[in-house]
C-alpha cells in the first residue's frame, strides 16, 4: 500500500519535482570530466586501460597489497645488507667465537686476520722463486698460527674471556711483526741479489 501512496504523490506533484532542472551543457561537461585524468590530460572514451571506478584516495579499489608488496621487499632489502653490513664489518662467519664472547674485539680480531693473509699472500708472491726461505719462514708463523688456534679453542670454555682475546690479538700482531720483518728480509735479499749478480 504504500508503494501506491508514494507513486501517487510523485505522479500528483510532479511539476513541483520538475521546478529546478539542470542547465543544458551539464551532461556534456560531465562526460569530458569521465574522460580526463587526474593530471588534467583527456582520455578517449573507448580506452579499455581508463579507470572508472575509484576510492576515495585516488586508487584503483584492491591496489593497496602491491604497496605492502613493495613495502616487504624493501624490508627484506634492508634486513639482508644489514646482515652483510654486519658480517662484513664483525667477521661473524670467520670469527663467531670472537664475536660471541666479545664483540668490542671482534672488529680488531677480523681486521687483524685480514692483514695477516694480505701479507701472506705478499710473502708468497715475493719468494715464488726462493721455496726454500719461504719454508724458514713458515715454520715460524706455524708455530704462531698453532698458539693462536689453541687460544681460540680455549675461548668458550674460559670464565676470563677478555684476557684471552686480548692474547689472541698480541699473538696476532706478533704474527704481523714477524711477517712485516720477512718481507723486509725479502726486500734486502733482493735488493743485494739486484745490487750484485752473481
Amino acid at each position: 500500500m504504500k508503494k501506491d501512496n508514494l507513486e501517487r504523490f510523485v505522479r500528483d506533484n510532479r511539476e513541483a519535482f520538475d521546478d529546478r532542472e539542470p542547465p543544458n551543457g551539464l551532461w556534456q561537461k560531465i562526460e569530458t570530466g569521465l574522460n580526463e585524468q587526474p593530471g588534467g590530460t583527456s582520455v578517449k572514451s573507448n580506452s579499455p586501460f581508463r579507470r572508472i571506478y575509484r576510492n576515495s584516495a585516488g586508487s584503483v579499489p584492491g591496489s593497496g597489497w602491491l604497496n605492502w608488496r613493495v613495502a616487504a621487499s624493501v624490508a627484506v632489502l634492508l634486513l639482508v645488507g644489514g646482515f652483510w653490513y654486519v658480517n662484513h664489518q664483525y667477521g661473524v662467519v670467520r670469527q663467531p667465537e670472537v664475536l660471541a664472547a666479545s664483540p668490542v674485539y671482534a672488529r680488531e680480531v677480523t681486521q687483524y686476520t685480514r692483514l695477516i693473509a694480505d701479507k701472506r699472500a705478499e710473502l708468497r708472491q715475493m719468494t715464488e722463486d726462493k721455496p726454500a726461505l719461504y719454508q724458514e719462514f713458515a715454520t715460524d708463523m706455524v708455530r704462531l698460527e698453532k698458539s693462536y688456534k689453541s687460544l681460540k679453542a680455549d675461548l668458550p670454555e674460559n670464565p676470563n674471556q677478555d684476557v684471552l682475546i686480548r692474547a689472541m690479538i698480541q699473538n696476532l700482531q706478533i704474527q704481523i711483526d714477524l711477517l712485516n720483518e720477512q718481507l723486509r728480509v725479502i726486500q734486502r735479499v733482493n735488493q743485494q741479489t739486484n745490487e750484485n749478480p752473481v
